[in-house]
């Protein structure tokens, strides 16, 4: 997704949305700082079969294992969403049973971000974004925070309007 081609509106929602999340685990720095841990774990961090990522202060939880044809999937799923606006149309047969096969299993799951302090809320979201009907999108939020580079987190906080 390129940051500069949407509109005011949607950079707008974005910041919302994002300063919210950072606020729910300690701010923006801890935010950035866990983006780019996730991004530093090799293999992904969604690979991880206790379905846990641990930062310093920050717990990430799921409730199953992703293995490494559902994450090839979501990566397919993603560059196909961010040229068509879903991540099922216009797909040829053999791409759409794999899609459809990727979603029943991303759909039950959803991840929890926890922030060691009890203080913060933290916050809960599903990976698969259904909130328009008849056209499903993965959230951004998830995209953020494991797929797409640090550097769009810090343009979306760092929007003026």
């Amino acid at each position: 997704m390129n940051f500069e081609s949407l509109t005011n509106e949607q950079k707008i929602d974005l910041q919302q949305d994002l300063t919210k999340y950072s606020n729910n685990v300690g701010g923006i720095n801890s935010f950035l700082t866990l983006i780019e841990k996730i991004k530093d774990t090799k293999p992904n961090a969604l690979l991880n079969k206790q379905a846990t990522f641990k930062s310093d202060d920050i717990v990430i939880t799921w409730q199953k294992s992703i293995y490494k044809d559902t994450l090839t999937n979501i990566f397919n799923a993603i560059k196909h969403e961010d040229k068509c606006g879903d991540i099922l149309k216009s797909l040829n047969p053999k791409d759409y049973k794999n899609t459809m096969n990727m979603m029943k299993i991303l759909k039950p799951i959803t991840i929890k971000v926890d922030h060691k302090n009890d203080d913060l809320a933290g916050f809960e979201f599903s990976i698969l974004d259904t909130s328009v009907m008849k056209n499903t999108k993965i959230s951004l939020i998830f995209k953020v925070l494991f797929f797409y580079h640090v550097s769009f987190a810090k343009n979306i906080l760092n929007f003026k309007a």
